[in-house]
Protein backbone atom coordinates (compact mmCIF):
# COMPACT_ATOMS: atom_id res chain seq x y z
CA UNK A 1 0.00 0.00 0.00
CA UNK A 2 1.47 3.39 -1.00
CA UNK A 3 2.16 5.76 1.82
CA UNK A 4 1.90 9.53 1.32
CA UNK A 5 4.81 10.98 3.23
CA UNK A 6 4.71 14.59 2.18
CA UNK A 7 1.93 16.96 1.20
CA UNK A 8 1.91 19.65 -1.44
CA UNK A 9 2.43 22.32 1.24
CA UNK A 10 5.51 20.55 2.63
CA UNK A 11 6.95 20.14 -0.87
CA UNK A 12 6.31 23.81 -1.63
CA UNK A 13 8.28 24.80 1.48
CA UNK A 14 11.22 22.60 0.43
CA UNK A 15 11.15 24.04 -3.10
CA UNK A 16 11.19 27.59 -1.72
CA UNK A 17 14.16 26.69 0.51
CA UNK A 18 16.00 25.25 -2.51
CA UNK A 19 15.30 28.43 -4.50
CA UNK A 20 16.62 30.53 -1.60
CA UNK A 21 19.81 28.44 -1.49
CA UNK A 22 20.27 29.01 -5.21
CA UNK A 23 19.74 32.75 -4.79
CA UNK A 24 22.44 32.82 -2.12
CA UNK A 25 24.89 30.79 -4.19
CA UNK A 26 24.31 32.32 -7.61
CA UNK A 27 24.56 36.08 -7.88
CA UNK A 28 24.05 36.56 -11.64
CA UNK A 29 21.55 34.64 -13.74
CA UNK A 30 22.39 35.68 -17.29
CA UNK A 31 24.29 32.43 -18.07
CA UNK A 32 22.23 29.97 -15.98
CA UNK A 33 20.08 27.27 -17.56
CA UNK A 34 18.08 24.47 -15.95
CA UNK A 35 17.82 20.91 -17.24
CA UNK A 36 15.40 18.49 -15.60
CA UNK A 37 15.86 14.73 -15.85
CA UNK A 38 12.68 13.05 -17.08
CA UNK A 39 10.24 12.80 -15.49
CA UNK A 40 10.43 13.72 -11.79
CA UNK A 41 13.37 16.05 -12.29
CA UNK A 42 11.39 18.02 -14.85
CA UNK A 43 8.59 18.59 -12.34
CA UNK A 44 11.07 19.79 -9.72
CA UNK A 45 12.99 21.97 -12.20
CA UNK A 46 9.79 23.55 -13.51
CA UNK A 47 8.70 24.41 -9.97
CA UNK A 48 12.09 25.88 -9.01
CA UNK A 49 12.35 27.90 -12.23
CA UNK A 50 8.89 29.36 -11.61
CA UNK A 51 9.93 30.49 -8.11
CA UNK A 52 13.25 31.91 -9.35
CA UNK A 53 11.65 33.79 -12.23
CA UNK A 54 9.40 35.55 -9.71
CA UNK A 55 12.42 36.40 -7.51
CA UNK A 56 14.77 37.51 -10.31
CA UNK A 57 12.22 38.96 -12.75
CA UNK A 58 14.10 37.11 -15.49
CA UNK A 59 13.13 34.31 -17.83
CA UNK A 60 15.28 31.27 -17.04
CA UNK A 61 15.78 28.66 -19.79
CA UNK A 62 14.52 25.16 -18.96
CA UNK A 63 15.27 21.96 -20.85
CA UNK A 64 14.23 18.35 -20.51
CA UNK A 65 16.62 15.41 -20.63
CA UNK A 66 15.78 11.76 -21.25
CA UNK A 67 18.57 9.46 -20.08
CA UNK A 68 17.05 6.08 -21.03
CA UNK A 69 19.75 5.24 -23.58
CA UNK A 70 22.59 6.67 -21.47
CA UNK A 71 22.06 4.40 -18.47
CA UNK A 72 24.82 1.88 -17.78
CA UNK A 73 22.28 -0.88 -17.17
CA UNK A 74 20.43 -0.56 -20.48
CA UNK A 75 21.82 -3.85 -21.81
CA UNK A 76 21.08 -5.69 -18.55
CA UNK A 77 17.39 -4.82 -18.36
CA UNK A 78 14.82 -7.47 -19.18
CA UNK A 79 12.80 -4.96 -21.20
CA UNK A 80 13.65 -2.15 -23.60
CA UNK A 81 13.68 1.25 -21.98
CA UNK A 82 10.93 3.72 -22.79
CA UNK A 83 12.73 6.43 -24.72
CA UNK A 84 11.12 9.85 -24.62
CA UNK A 85 12.25 13.13 -26.06
CA UNK A 86 15.10 15.29 -24.91
CA UNK A 87 14.35 18.97 -25.42
CA UNK A 88 17.16 21.41 -24.78
CA UNK A 89 16.20 24.50 -26.81
CA UNK A 90 19.35 26.44 -25.92
CA UNK A 91 23.11 26.03 -26.08
CA UNK A 92 24.84 24.64 -23.00
CA UNK A 93 28.22 25.96 -24.17
CA UNK A 94 29.81 28.15 -21.51
CA UNK A 95 26.62 28.10 -19.42
CA UNK A 96 26.12 27.25 -15.77
CA UNK A 97 23.80 24.28 -15.95
CA UNK A 98 21.65 23.35 -13.00
CA UNK A 99 20.83 19.69 -13.51
CA UNK A 100 17.73 18.69 -11.54
CA UNK A 101 16.37 15.31 -10.48
CA UNK A 102 13.70 14.30 -8.00
CA UNK A 103 15.71 11.65 -6.13
CA UNK A 104 19.36 10.63 -5.94
CA UNK A 105 20.24 7.15 -4.78
CA UNK A 106 23.14 5.35 -6.46
CA UNK A 107 24.32 8.29 -8.59
CA UNK A 108 23.99 6.35 -11.84
CA UNK A 109 21.15 8.45 -13.27
CA UNK A 110 23.04 11.70 -12.79
CA UNK A 111 26.16 10.18 -14.35
CA UNK A 112 24.06 9.27 -17.40
CA UNK A 113 22.56 12.77 -17.46
CA UNK A 114 25.98 14.44 -17.39
CA UNK A 115 27.14 12.24 -20.27
CA UNK A 116 24.06 13.26 -22.25
CA UNK A 117 24.51 16.98 -21.49
CA UNK A 118 28.12 16.83 -22.69
CA UNK A 119 26.85 15.58 -26.05
CA UNK A 120 25.20 19.00 -26.41
CA UNK A 121 28.31 21.06 -25.65
CA UNK A 122 30.71 22.15 -22.96
CA UNK A 123 29.10 23.90 -19.99
CA UNK A 124 31.10 26.29 -17.82
CA UNK A 125 29.84 24.40 -14.75
CA UNK A 126 27.22 21.80 -13.88
CA UNK A 127 25.48 22.03 -10.53
CA UNK A 128 23.34 19.15 -9.37
CA UNK A 129 20.10 19.69 -7.44
CA UNK A 130 17.75 17.05 -6.03
CA UNK A 131 14.53 17.22 -4.11
CA UNK A 132 15.41 14.08 -2.11
CA UNK A 133 18.70 12.41 -1.27
CA UNK A 134 18.16 8.86 -0.08
CA UNK A 135 21.84 7.90 0.17
CA UNK A 136 23.13 4.57 -1.13
CA UNK A 137 25.75 5.87 -3.58
CA UNK A 138 27.52 3.49 -5.92
CA UNK A 139 29.37 6.31 -7.67
CA UNK A 140 31.22 9.26 -6.10
CA UNK A 141 28.54 11.80 -7.01
CA UNK A 142 27.04 14.26 -4.55
CA UNK A 143 24.38 16.92 -5.14
CA UNK A 144 25.23 20.60 -4.70
CA UNK A 145 21.70 21.40 -3.53
CA UNK A 146 19.48 19.00 -1.56
CA UNK A 147 15.89 19.64 -0.55
CA UNK A 148 15.64 16.88 2.04
CA UNK A 149 17.54 13.76 3.04
CA UNK A 150 15.31 10.70 3.41
CA UNK A 151 16.16 7.30 4.78
CA UNK A 152 13.87 4.58 3.47
CA UNK A 153 14.30 0.83 3.02
CA UNK A 154 16.32 -0.11 -0.07
CA UNK A 155 13.44 -2.05 -1.64
CA UNK A 156 11.12 0.99 -1.57
CA UNK A 157 10.87 3.85 -4.04
CA UNK A 158 10.12 7.54 -3.64
CA UNK A 159 7.60 8.69 -6.20
CA UNK A 160 6.45 12.21 -6.95
CA UNK A 161 2.79 12.52 -7.89
CA UNK A 162 1.87 15.16 -10.45
CA UNK A 163 -0.68 17.79 -9.42
CA UNK A 164 -4.03 17.91 -11.24
CA UNK A 165 -2.78 20.89 -13.30
CA UNK A 166 -0.15 18.57 -14.83
CA UNK A 167 2.60 21.00 -13.88
CA UNK A 168 3.13 21.04 -10.12
CA UNK A 169 3.81 18.38 -7.52
CA UNK A 170 0.87 17.02 -5.52
CA UNK A 171 2.32 14.45 -3.12
CA UNK A 172 5.39 12.39 -2.38
CA UNK A 173 4.67 8.70 -2.02
CA UNK A 174 6.82 5.84 -0.77
CA UNK A 175 5.72 2.54 -2.20
CA UNK A 176 6.37 -0.57 -4.17
CA UNK A 177 9.51 -2.44 -4.85
CA UNK A 178 12.50 -0.69 -6.33
CA UNK A 179 12.98 -1.63 -9.98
Amino acid sequence: MPEIVMSEQEITAILKDLADCLMEGIKTWNDVVFIGIRSGGVLVARSIVKILEQKTDMQIPLGTLDIALYRDDVSKRLFSPEVRSTDIPFSVDNKRVILVDDVINTGRSVRAAIDHILDFGRPKRIYFMVLFDRGGRELPIQPDFVGKEMSIPEEKIIKIEVAPDGIGIKDVIISGVKK
